[in-house]
């Protein structure tokens, strides 16, 4: 049971976006209690009728609610709670293939059969200023699951419409009509939903597109049960859908359904209506056929196809629907609607769609028959000239004829709008305001690299019928830095969106990044916000003129994050992947005295896979110690067999400081050594950072502090006068925030696997110690040990493995390094010597204890405890973690005695990373526990109390109290998939309370980086 004097609030999930369409919402969301997440006020408080605004994306599996604050200059926008399916892999199902790994194919790209590919969004409105009972998230997969999260009082549930759920209601009835199981294990290109059921929120439409066709279903909750119906509507491929309510009244109501073609030509906009009724009251229904659902108080009819559009010449891929807008309301009686539409063929079709009621001559008119007739031919001769046929202005190319209403819609071609050069991804539109006259405004984003900004010219007439529509404002990078390193280039946008408020705009970049815009009204000071004498009107004009603002971008790694390290003062923490980059991430405050996290850094970006971290300053900045390391350095490793080590730029430390003073100001003044470069940059065609300085620090010789008076010079050279901070943009984080590389170490026969260091005290050397890949050769199971700020290999210690070492930790005072890998063994190697001695008779440290077969398969993390550092950990693959005690033996040698055996409480599951805290709990009888957090397989995290023993020379620890469950870190903010590795932040909090906050971070193969904050007695 986990205890009660602990608990676990996430702080912040950093992982990039995928990179798919559809994929990113900014909505008005509940907030507030039941969020686990929101119980530290990490979240904004909610407004007046209990909502906050909210952007949504998908990372991996994982749906993420961010939420914005403003921080310094800044609008910082960061996650504070997930969602994480618990649907698993459709291997095994019922028509699903099993997945098998291409030759050269990594596991992480395996990895993407199980990300998310599109969300949609259920408004559930305000009742009595209260959220409404109907809010939710509908999610596709790519590898055809569907799943929906609806929001109770106590937080976000989930109910699966189609997938694997193996912890799923046995009571949930599933009902397939013409819809083949194969057919429903195929990627979910859109998704779209919509509730029908106000009264209770209980009934969803959800509508899907993929390669083999469109998809309907129906979801019910209710406390007696879940049902779902689920019916394919077409079998032709579709890239896009919408779903639009278009009236709603007292036990009746119908749905649009838009589906857009992705067909190598004929490409075409399908129309249906799906009609529904409730209770049988004033129903309407088409007795003519059985209904399709029949649910109770609710009855939905069979769709009703009613043709297509003409004009796209290539695949429609994003649908944006304007409801009555103000200028279109021409009477009671009629009413206009516009839907526009686009794709690959980069080009903007608007629709409008005017209803009104109908009468007998409609139903015998011919002239709609043969404008029917002209939009079913299917012969798609004139499809590439549809748009050049001789029509009357405003005639109608579709009627639809509404059988649960006296109503005719007849949908005719508003406007044409060219101004992107390649595939346009999304459209949305400008909310209305509520009786205001605005004119509608369209957002639309393209892979060119820009997001444009539509609306109607003013002098083009009302009511004169296909006005002209032009781009007001471009927001972007247009000319970008295509090409640019990893992480620096941009390739487009995939998706947009505006705020609730239509105040600022969401970009989604292809690569994952998630970039932010605040509009800045023209004529207003910016950085004031008085009005100066040039304001303009307010309104449309406002739009028109308005400056958009770049803010800080969410960002994130986009494939696994391999390894990770805190600074030794613990005020940022460096993240290295497989996405070939090193960042930096630090906490900055806000308005409201909350904490937020954001990449402020990218310090390396490689042309190889990253595999390991470690930061290995220790001396304080400018110390001219011979021995002694500078601070704010790392090392790092790669798939390739060279060690490099950086060192911070003078701009890096300046930023970082700024920071520090805005947390705390009497942090002191500048610290900034003179040995430091200003910045740094890539080459063309390079491997390494090299440093913008003079050509002398540019050599071989520059590698930090050194004593020749004349690469030293004063502070006050480079002290640079105060000015407002303002948080790195995307491109800045690819390209000005890289650290100069300082150091190779050559030794190693093929690629790093794993790093670790011994921060010495002041004046001494830090000593790194490495592994790398053993390939049928134990020589190379040997771990070498460096001396980085010499650059030199002060031993190599063999013997002790016979494959790779997978894990290495040194014990807080040096005195042990212990080893595991592959081979299940677990090493203690001791040391020797000092290394600051200078001998040359052999490594400072040997082998002393050694369990052979210490777990049943491979060790994946060992870790000493901090205050102890005669305890260790080790975690492995056979599902369980041992605590071990290093002993003297009788004979004068070590040993080691294994103390205690547990497995994670969700079960038998791999443990992949292991970590002791520096603090420890008292509990009762005074006997000390030291925290162990743990990371599986799976993904989850926990946290464990392990008893100690009383004092260092003491031979036993009381077995009546054995390991017991702190916390376990809720699924919605666990990763998606195993968890990497598991560090603690060097310095913790006390509270005011009497409680202790301590910092956790964890990183995945499900390319997130996680901070939870854990709260705990002293």
């Amino acid at each position: 049971m986990a205890s009660d004097d602990v608990s676990c609030t996430l702080a912040f999930h950093g992982a990039a976006a995928n990179s798919c369409p559809h994929s990113i919402l900014w909505v008005r969301a509940p907030g507030g209690p039941g969020d686990e997440s929101a119980d530290d006020g990490a979240s904004p408080s909610p407004s007046s009728d209990g909502l906050v605004d909210t952007v949504l994306y998908a990372s991996s599996g994982v749906v993420s609610l961010a939420t914005s604050h403003a921080c310094l200059s800044n609008n910082v926008t960061s996650v504070d709670r997930t969602l994480v399916t618990r649907t698993r892999d459709r291997a095994g199902e019922e028509g699903a293939a099993k997945r098998v790994l291409a030759r050269g194919e990594a596991a992480e790209d395996a990895a993407a059969a199980r990300s998310v590919t599109a969300l949609a969004w259920v408004d559930g409105g305000t009742t009595n200023g209260k959220p409404g009972g109907a809010f939710g998230i509908a999610a596709a997969f790519s590898d055809g699951t569907l799943t929906s999260w609806r929001r109770k009082d106590d937080g976000w549930r989930e109910h699966v419409l189609m997938g694997h759920d193996p912890g799923g209601d046995t009571s949930c009835a599933h009902y397939r009509e013409g819809a083949d199981a194969s057919n429903l294990q195929e990627s979910i290109a859109d998704v779209s939903a919509c509730n029908i059921d106000e009264r209770v929120g209980s009934t969803w439409m959800v509508a899907t597109a993929s390669s083999k066709g469109i998809f309907l279903h129906l979801s019910h909750v209710s406390e007696v049960g879940e049902s779902v119906h689920t019916k394919q509507v077409g079998h032709h491929a579709a890239a896009s859908v919408l779903l639009q309510p278009r009236t709603k009244g007292e036990g009746m109501g119908e749905c649009y359904l838009f589906a857009g073609s992705a067909s190598p030509r004929h490409n075409k906009v399908f129309v249906y209506t799906v009609p529904y009724f409730g209770d049988g009251e004033g129903c309407a229904m088409d007795t003519s056929s059985p209904p399709w659902a029949s649910l109770p108080k609710l009855t939905v009819e069979e769709p009703h196809y009613h043709g297509h559009l003409l004009g796209h010449q290539d695949w429609v891929t994003c649908f944006g629907w304007l409801d009555h807008f103000a200028s279109s309301v021409i009477s009671d009686e009629r009413r206009e609607s516009l839907l526009a539409s686009s794709g690959h063929d980069a080009k903007i079709r608007l629709w409008k769609f005017s209803s009104r009621a109908s009468s007998a001559k409609d139903c015998d008119d011919p002239e709609l028959e043969d404008e029917r007739s002209i939009s079913d031919d299917d012969s798609g001769d004139d499809e590439a000239n549809i748009d050049d046929l001789d029509e009357e202005e405003g005639e109608a190319r579709l009627v639809i004829r509404h059988t649960s209403s006296s109503t005719t819609t007849a949908v005719s071609l508003e406007a044409l709008l060219m101004g992107h050069e390649e595939a346009v991804t999304s459209l949305n539109w400008r909310t209305p305001t509520k009786g205001s006259e605005e004119r509608p405004c369209l957002l639309s984003s393209s892979m060119d690299r820009t997001i444009l900004l539509w609306m109607e010219e003013e002098d083009a007439g009302a009511g004169a019928g296909g006005g002209v529509w032009v781009p007001i404002s471009r927001v972007g990078s247009a000319g970008g830095i295509l090409g640019g390193s990893i992480g620096a280039s941009f390739m487009g946008f995939v998706d947009a969106a505006f705020s609730p408020d239509a105040k600022r705009i969401v970009g989604h970049g292809y690569g994952g990044s998630i970039h932010f815009w605040t509009q800045a009204q023209a004529g207003l000071d910016p950085t004031t916000q008085v009005e100066t004498d040039d304001a303009m009107a307010e309104g449309d004009d406002a739009m028109a003129t308005a400056r958009w603002i770049a803010d800080p971008c969410i960002t994130g790694h986009f494939r696994s994050v391999e390894d990770m390290a805190w600074d030794p003062d613990g005020q940022y923490l460096l993240t290295t992947s497989t996405d070939q980059t090193t960042r930096l991430w630090t906490d900055v405050p806000t308005s409201t005295n909350i904490r937020r996290w954001v990449e402020v850094g990218r310090p390396q970006v490689h042309g190889y896979d990253m595999t390991s971290i470690v930061c290995i300053g220790s001396c304080v900045d400018g110390s001219q110690s011979e021995n002694g390391e500078p601070s704010h350095r790392f090392a790092s490793g790669a798939d390739e067999k060279v060690l490099r080590v950086f060192d911070a730029p003078a701009s890096a430390l300046r930023t970082l400081r700024a920071i520090k003073q805005s947390r705390q100001p009497e942090s002191g003044e500048d610290q900034t050594s003179s040995w430091r470069v200003e910045r740094a940059f890539m080459p063309s065609l390079g491997l390494s950072n090299k440093a913008t300085a003079d050509t002398e620090q540019e050599s071989s010789t520059y590698s930090g502090p050194v004593n020749d008076d004349e690469f030293v010079e004063s502070l006050d050279t480079v002290k640079r006068e105060a000015v407002e901070l303002k948080l790195p943009s995307e491109r800045d984080l690819g390209v000005t925030t890289l650290w100069p590389e300082t150091r190779k170490l050559f030794g190693h026969e093929s690629e790093l696997v794993c790093l670790d260091a011994y921060r010495a005290p002041l004046g001494e050397p830090t000593l790194v110690a490495s592994s790398c890949k053993a390939r049928n050769d134990v020589a190379s199971a040997a771990i070498r040990l460096w001396d980085a700020n010499k650059g030199k290999c002060v031993g190599v210690l063999k013997g002790g493995h016979r494959s790779t070492v997978s894990t290495m930790s040194f014990s807080c005072d040096g005195q042990y390094l212990a080893s595991s890998g592959k081979d299940r063994r677990i090493c203690i190697w001791k040391r020797l010597y000092e290394a600051v001695d200078g001998r040359d008779d052999g490594p400072p440290y040997e082998l002393c204890a050694a369990v052979d077969s210490a777990h049943k398969r491979i060790v994946w993390a060992v870790h000493f405890c901090p205050r102890r550092p005669d305890i260790l950990a080790s975690g492995s693959r056979d599902s369980f973690v041992k605590i071990w005690r290093i002993l003297d033996a009788p004979d004068g040698s070590l040993e080691m005695k294994e103390l205690f055996a547990l497995s994670p409480s969700a079960g038998k599951i791999p443990v992949t990373a292991v970590a002791f805290a520096e603090e420890t709990l008292s509990k009762e009888g005074g006997a000390e526990h030291g925290i162990l957090s743990i990371g599986t397989e799976s993904g989850r995290v926990e946290f464990w109390a392990i008893p100690l023993p009383a004092h260092a020379n003491s031979s036993d620890v009381d077995s009546s109290t054995g390991p017991a469950l702190l916390h376990a870190v809720l699924s919605d903010n666990c990763h998606f998939d195993a968890v990497k590795k598991v560090s603690w932040r060097p310095t913790g909090t006390a509270n005011t309370d009497g409680t202790r906050e301590l910092t956790l971070a964890s990183c995945g193969a499900d390319s997130s980086v996680r901070i939870f904050n854990l709260k705990c007695d002293k």
